[in-house]
Order: structure tokens, then sequence, then C-alpha cells
């Protein structure tokens, strides 16, 4: 008998209009959304190799050596590469940046897509998880909401209920009749879109990057299923149609698009934000203390070798204690500093986020969101390592410029001793981005998930039960 029910469930919802309709709507949007990803990965890679194309040529434009004040105050470009995985989740890439100069004066990543066009800022990226958090969570309370107190307005909830049939069974059959269509409807053109983009030569996913799409997927497929439960639970919970949509409708828009931001103001209330302009006053203040201290260093020893500029010799000696206590004095308690002051920074950063993200992790879309943003790798995350990976190389960087410029003053200066000076740049370290992964990310996005499976039994039990004692009369 349990079949039966099923059988007509399903049937009842495949064969009615409103499926027909909202499935057709729920397919042209993911291809749509598909095609738009597409389109702006496509954008991005195009836009990362010409930007690695103009900055070899800005470094091969570099060659005279009276242009070596170039590489400190003008500097030139390193770029973010594109990650494929955007085309179905865009997280934040359309608003953090992808370019970082290497020049000693700003050095932040800048040149977003959004800062480049600021219709990006207005407009909302159409991509697979927009879709699904936004379109298919209003379409699974459309597809249930009348599920059981639509039938007892038609009169056919009492009819049922006279055959020898539990309710157990009963709720089975609505909840599968309800969540199998939905899957069927919308997971048939989404993996056919995935198929579409895996014969396109310019998109090429890793193993790794293919799993986390599968989990990505999966979470799609959970927070479906939930909102599915949260309309069968008003269904259960009301006597009326129209009742059970009001409800569903307050509780859409109270998930969807209040409690996020009630969470951020809350946050703000016990953890203020720490400002990035205090951070990058203190940062300034260390550099000019440490600049003074060098200066100072280099007068006394000028005032104990008033002599020095005479000789080569005297040169050559003024040269070498400049390069060691620059070293000393200068650049190595810069780094120490600037690291503290970077974690401190963070760390404030960090506990007000995190503070933000529990109190919004009891909105099914921010959990779902932050799951996907994280598989997909297109978050906050991601953009920290590339900046840790900048950050590294520039250390490199910058010592190779520093050793450059002492080596060709030394061979200026003594090319006896060091041989003639020639320009030479072949060996200029480059930035090398390897993309990584983090198990934190999968870790997180387990746990968003864990919190959208313990929601989805929180209501289906609460459907369950509803529709045990539910009025069939």
């Amino acid at each position: 008998m349990v079949f039966h029910l099923i059988r007509k469930e399903l049937l009842e919802q495949m064969l009615s209009f409103r499926f027909i309709v909202l499935s057709a709507m729920g397919a042209l949007a993911i291809w749509i959304s598909l095609y738009s990803g597409y389109n702006h990965y496509r954008e991005r890679v195009d836009d990362y190799r010409m930007a690695q194309a103009a900055t070899r040529d800005r470094i091969e434009e570099i060659d005279d050596a009276e242009n070596w004040s170039e590489f400190v105050y003008v500097g030139h470009l390193e770029h973010k590469p594109p990650v494929p995985t955007s085309i179905f989740v865009r997280g934040l890439e359309p608003f953090l940046g992808r370019s970082i100069t290497n020049a000693t004066t700003i050095r932040r990543l800048n040149r977003s897509p959004a800062e480049i066009t600021p219709l990006f800022g207005v407009f909302s990226p159409l991509d697979l998880g927009l879709i699904v958090q936004i379109i298919l969570s209003l379409f699974a309370l459309l597809f249930t909401y009348d599920a059981v107190c639509g039938e007892k307005e038609a009169g056919s909830l009492r009819l049922v209920a006279s055959f020898p049939i539990s309710r157990h069974h009963l709720f089975l059959s609505k909840f599968l009749g309800a969540l199998l269509p939905l899957l069927i409807a919308f997971g048939m053109p989404l993996l056919l879109g995935v198929a579409v983009l895996l014969l396109i030569p310019d998109v090429r996913f890793t193993d790794l990057e293919l799993s986390r799409i599968g989990l990505i997927f999966i979470a799609c497929g959970i927070y479906v299923s939930v909102f599915t439960c949260v309309g069968l639970l008003s269904s259960c919970l009301t006597q009326k149609a129209s009742t059970s949509f009001v409800l569903l409708l307050g509780f859409w828009v109270t998930t969807v698009v209040v409690m996020p931001r009630i969470s951020l103001i809350i946050a703000d209330s016990f953890r203020t934000a720490p400002s990035v302009y205090e951070l990058e006053a203190e940062k300034e203040a260390v550099s000019k203390s440490n600049g003074e201290r060098w200066r100072e260093v280099r007068a006394r020893w000028i005032k104990e070798h008033p002599q020095w500029s005479k000789t080569p010799e005297g040169r050559e000696a003024q040269r070498l204690f400049w390069r060691k206590t620059r070293q000393e004095v200068w650049w190595e308690p810069n780094l120490s500093q600037h690291a503290r002051l970077d974690e401190s920074f963070r760390n404030r950063y960090d506990a007000r986020l995190n503070l933000a993200v529990i109190i919004a992790r009891l909105s099914l879309p921010f959990a779902f969101n932050n799951a996907t943003v994280r598989l997909a790798g297109t978050g906050l995350n991601r953009q920290r390592q590339f900046l840790t990976t900048f950050h590294r190389y520039y250390r490199q960087w910058y010592q190779w410029f520093i050793d450059s410029v002492d080596d060709a003053q030394l061979r200026r200066i003594n090319s006896v001793k060091y041989g003639e000076y020639k320009w030479d740049i072949s060996d200029i370290p480059r930035l090398v981005y390897k993309e990584t992964w983090p198990q934190e990310d999968v870790h997180t996005a387990l746990i968003d998930i864990g919190v959208m499976i313990f929601w989805g039994l929180i209501f289906f039990l609460g459907a369950y039960v509803a529709l045990l004692h539910y009025d069939f009369r």
C-alpha cells in the first residue's frame, strides 16, 4: 500500500501544471547560472594570461641600470590565478582583489572585477549557489505548502484516511512524493550542465576539485530537503493552504534575508571591528622608528669615519656596513614587528567574524552558503593563502633587490675586486602560486552541512509528529 501512496504522490506532483512550470523555470535558471559561471571563469583566465604577459613585458622594459629605483617605487604586478570551481559558486571572487604590486609603497590586492566594473556591486552574480539558496528553496516551499492542508480543503484527505493506511506511511509518501520530484527536476538539468562543462577544453578540474564539487551538490540536495521538511511541517500545522503559504513566506524572508544580517550587527555590538587604518598607522610608526634608528647608526659611523669617501676601500667599507646594519636594524625588525601587528589585527578580525558565523549558522541559507563557498575555495581563505604566498615571495624579492643594488655599488666602487658591473636581472624572483585546498575548509563545510542536517531532522520530526496529530476531518 505504501508504494501505491508514493506512486500516487509522485504522479500528482509530476503531472501537475505547477510542477511543469517550476521545473522549467528551475532548469532554465540552473543552465543560465552555469553559462554565466563559465563565461566569468573564461574571462578571468584570459585576463590572467594577459596580466602575466604584461608583467613580463614590464620587467623586460626595465633594462637600464639607472632604473633600479623603479623596482622600489613602481615595481610590477603579480596576479592571483582564477579557480575553476568558481563556475559553480562565485562566492567573494568578484569583490576580492586579484592583482598586487611589489612596490614598497602600498601592497594590497586590488583590481577586482567589482573595482573595475562597479555594476558587479549592484547586480549579484548569478551562480549555482545563489540559484539553490534563493530560488530552489522557494520552489521547495511552493511544492509542499499545501501537501496536507490543501488535500484537506479539497476533501481528498478524509477519503485517503478512510482506507486502512497508517499515518506513518502517509507521511512517508508525502515526504518522498514532494522531495523526489524536486531532486529529479533540478538534479537532471544540473548533471546535464556539468556534463557539457566537462566536454569544454577550457575547463579542467582536478580530482580534488571534482570531489569538492560533489560535496557541493550533496549540500544542495540536503538544503532542498530541509526546505521540503519545512513546507511539510507548515502544511501539517495549518488547516488552510493560504495560511501555510503566508507562514512559509515569513519563514523564508526571515531565514534568507534577515537573520544573516542580524548576526553581523550582533557581532559588531560585542566585538568591535578592527580598523585597517589603525593597523597601517601602527605599521608606519614602526617603520619610521626603525628608519630613524638606522639613520642614527649610519650617522654615527660616518662621524667615526670622516674620510670614508676619499678612497675606494672606504666607500666599500661604507657599503658593507650599510648592508649589514640595514638588515639588522631596519629590515628584520620591520618584518617581525609588522608580522606581530598583522597577527593581532587578524585575531581581532577573526574573533568578530567567528562570532558572526556562529550566530548566522542559525540561518539555513547562511550555513549552505558558507559550506559551498568553503568547498569552492572562493572565499577569504584562498585570498589569505595567496597573500601568504606573496609575502614569502616578497621577502625573497626584496632581498634579491637589496643584494643586487649592493652588488652593483660594490662593482662600481671596486671593479678590480668584484668585477665589472653589468646590468642583469635574469635571476629576478617571480611569484609561483600553487593552489592548495586546505582540509580546514572541508571540516568547516562539514560542520555547516551537519547544521543543515540537524535542522532537517528537527523539521522532519516536527512534521511527522504534527501529521500524527492532524485532524483529517
